[in-house]
């Protein structure tokens, strides 16, 4: 009779607690790793980079001149730097094609 108790609390344990705090604690290490200079998405769906890191909260600065200090809990995610990113502009159209006579100067 405890069976198929004891069946249905190993399921839900696997499928709804140990990921749910094992997205925790992955939130917790990315929000201890924060410094100045790092862009981030908050989960509102601000853009931002940070400028000051203090103990509950951060400085973002998500406009020239615009500043917002929120909590750290409001941070969702660390953007990437864009050298990850591939560069898809074509050959031709790169400053450093050898035959863009554009920035040879005068002759």
């Amino acid at each position: 009779m405890i069976w198929p108790f004891a069946l249905i609390l190993v399921v839900f344990w696997l499928l709804f607690i140990r990921p749910q705090r094992k997205k925790q604690q992955q939130e917790q290490q990315m929000q201890n790793t924060l410094r100045p200079g790092v862009e981030v998405l908050t989960k509102a769906g601000f853009y931002g980079t940070v400028v000051e890191v203090r103990e509950n909260d951060v400085e973002l600065e998500i406009s020239p001149g615009t500043r917002v200090r929120m909590l750290k809990q409001g941070i969702g995610d660390v953007i990437s730097p864009k050298d990850d990113i591939p560069d898809d502009t074509p050959v031709e159209d790169r400053p450093d094609f050898p035959g863009d006579d554009r920035n040879d100067g005068p002759r």
